[in-house]
C-alpha cells in the first residue's frame, strides 16, 4: 500500500507541473499578444515611412520649392507629377502628393497625383502631427487616422530638402485606414492562432503523458498487489520469510517514466523553437520570388549604416525596376505579371546571388556586392542583361517580353556619408535608363507587339 501511495503522489506532481506549464504559456501568450500588436503596427509604420522616403528621394528639392501657381502645367510641374504618378502606380499606396508649409500648422497642396480628384495648388490640407514633424525635417507617420474629403487615412510624410539643406516641401503618402486596421487585425489573429496552437499542443502532450502515467502506474500497482499477495501466502506457508519487495525495480520504473515526461517536454520546446525559427526565416524571404524580402533589406541598410559610421564600408548597390509591368497586368492579368516579376528576380539573382538580391517593392529590386568596384558591378549588370535576353529567347517564358531598367553605384569613401547618397546615384541612373528605354521604344507601353515579345 505504501508503494501505491507513492505512485499517486507522483501522478499529482506531474499534473501540477503540467498545469504550471499551461498557466505560464497562457501568461506569456497574453504578453506576446500585446507586444505583437505593437510590433506589427511598428513594422507597418516602418514600411509606410520607407515608401514615403523612397518617393521623396525621387523629387528635386530646388524644383519643388520654386513651384508657384503659375507653374501648374509647366514642364517642371509635370515632371514632378509624372514621378509621383509613376510611384503611385508601382507602390501599394492610395494617394501620393507634395505639400508645402505656409504656417505653424498650415500646409497646402503643390502637386497632387490623384488622377480623379486632385487637390488644387494652394488648397489647404488637413494638418496632422506627422505632417508638422516632416515640415520640420523629420520623416514621420501618423499614429491615428485622419479624415478629409477624400476619405479616412493613415499617412506617412517625408521632407524634401533643397540644395541649401532647407525643407522645400513634404511628400505625403496615404494608406486607407480600413486597410491599415485590417493588416493589424489579420496579423494579430495569425499570431494569436499560432499561440493558441502552441498552448493546445502543450496541453495535448501533458494530457497524453498523464494518461500514460496513470495507465502504467495502474498496471504496476495491480502487479505489485498480486505479488504482495503471493509473498504473504508464501510467508504464511514457510513461516521463515517476512515478506517484502525490493524497491529498486519500481523506483527504476518511476524514474524512467519521469525521464519520458521530461524528454517529451524538451522535444515539444525544441519543436516550438524550430517552428519560431522557421517563421523568422520566412519573414526574410520573399514568398513569390525566393530572393530576400523588404524586411531583410532594411536590416541590410542598418548593417551598412553601421559600417559607414565606423569607416569600414566597401560596397556597391544596384537598383532595378521592371518596365511596363502595369500594362502587362492590365492587358493580360496579374498571372502574367507575376511570371515577369519572378523572371526578373531570377535574372538579377543569377548575377548577384539570391542572398544579395532584395525585392523592395512590387517590381523593384536592389542588389548589393561587398568589396566590389564599379567595373565589377558593370560586369554584373551585363550578366543581368544576358539572363534577361536568355529568358526572352526561351521557350519556357510566358510569352510576355521582359525589360528591366537598372542603375548601379559604388560607395565613395571620404565623399559619401550615408547609404542614401549611394542609392540616389544608382536610382537616378536607373530612371535615366528607364527614360531612355521608353524614348527608344515609345510604342511599347501600348503596342501589342511588345506584349508578345516581338520587336
Amino acid at each position: 500500500m505504501k508503494q501505491r501511495k507513492r505512485f499517486n503522489i507522483t501522478t499529482r506532481y506531474v499534473l501540477i507541473v503540467g498545469l504550471l506549464l499551461l498557466a505560464a504559456n497562457i501568461i506569456l501568450g497574453i504578453i506576446d499578444f500585446r507586444r505583437s500588436t505593437q510590433t506589427i503596427k511598428a513594422l507597418i509604420n516602418k514600411d509606410m515611412l520607407d515608401l514615403a522616403n523612397t518617393a521623396a528621394a525621387l523629387i528635386n528639392g530646388d524644383e519643388l520649392g520654386a513651384l508657384t501657381e503659375d507653374d501648374v502645367g509647366s514642364d517642371v510641374f509635370n515632371g514632378i507629377l509624372e514621378r509621383l504618378s509613376a510611384f503611385q502606380n508601382h507602390a501599394d499606396i492610395h494617394f501620393i502628393y507634395a505639400i508645402r508649409q505656409t504656417g505653424e500648422r498650415q500646409f497646402v497642396f503643390t502637386v497632387d497625383a490623384d488622377p480623379d480628384d486632385p487637390g488644387d495648388f494652394g488648397e489647404e490640407v488637413v494638418v496632422t502631427d506627422g505632417m508638422v514633424a516632416a515640415g520640420a525635417g523629420t520623416p514621420s507617420v501618423d499614429d491615428e487616422p485622419f479624415a478629409d474629403r477624400w476619405g479616412n487615412y493613415y499617412s506617412a510624410y517625408s521632407p524634401v530638402f533643397d540644395s541649401s539643406g532647407k525643407v522645400a516641401g513634404v511628400i505625403g503618402v496615404d494608406f486607407d485606414a480600413d486597410w491599415y486596421e485590417e493588416q493589424v487585425k489579420m496579423n494579430t489573429i495569425s499570431i494569436t492562432f499560432t499561440s493558441l496552437l502552441s498552448m493546445l499542443g502543450i496541453a495535448l502532450v501533458v494530457f497524453l503523458i498523464t494518461r500514460s502515467l496513470q495507465s502504467r502506474f495502474h498496471e504496476l500497482n495491480t502487479g505489485l498487489s498480486e505479488l504482495s499477495k503471493d509473498v504473504d501466502k508464501l510467508t504464511m506457508e514457510i513461516g521463515s520469510i517476512s515478506g517484502g519487495l525490493p524497491d529498486s525495480s519500481t523506483d527504476e520504473d518511476v524514474e524512467d517514466e519521469l525521464e519520458e515526461i521530461r524528454g517529451k517536454i524538451d522535444r515539444t520546446q525544441t519543436n516550438l523553437r524550430m517552428y519560431l525559427d522557421y517563421l523568422q526565416t520566412q519573414a526574410y524571404v520573399d514568398a513569390m520570388t525566393k530572393v530576400r524580402s523588404s524586411r531583410a533589406y532594411h536590416e541590410k541598410l542598418s548593417e551598412i549604416g553601421t559600417k559607414i559610421e565606423n569607416g569600414t564600408a566597401d560596397f556597391s548597390v544596384a537598383v532595378f525596376d521592371i518596365n511596363s509591368l502595369k500594362e502587362i497586368n492590365d492587358q493580360y492579368g496579374h498571372e502574367y505579371g507575376d511570371q515577369i516579376i519572378v523572371a526578373a528576380a531570377n535574372a538579377i539573382s543569377s548575377a548577384f546571388g539570391v542572398n544579395n538580391t532584395y525585392r523592395i517593392g512590387g517590381d523593384e529590386y536592389v542588389a548589393f556586392m561587398e568589396n566590389t568596384d564599379e567595373a565589377a558591378m558593370a560586369e554584373k549588370m551585363k550578366q543581368v542583361d544576358t539572363a534577361v535576353a536568355a529568358y526572352n529567347a526561351s521557350e519556357e517564358k510566358s510569352g510576355v517580353f521582359l525589360a528591366v531598367s537598372k542603375g548601379a553605384s559604388s560607395f565613395i569613401p571620404g565623399q559619401d556619408t550615408s547609404f542614401k547618397e549611394v542609392f540616389s546615384r544608382a536610382d537616378k541612373i536607373m530612371y535615366n535608363d528607364k527614360t531612355a528605354y521608353y524614348q527608344t521604344y515609345a510604342d511599347r507601353r501600348r503596342n501589342q507587339r511588345f506584349i508578345d515579345g516581338k520587336t
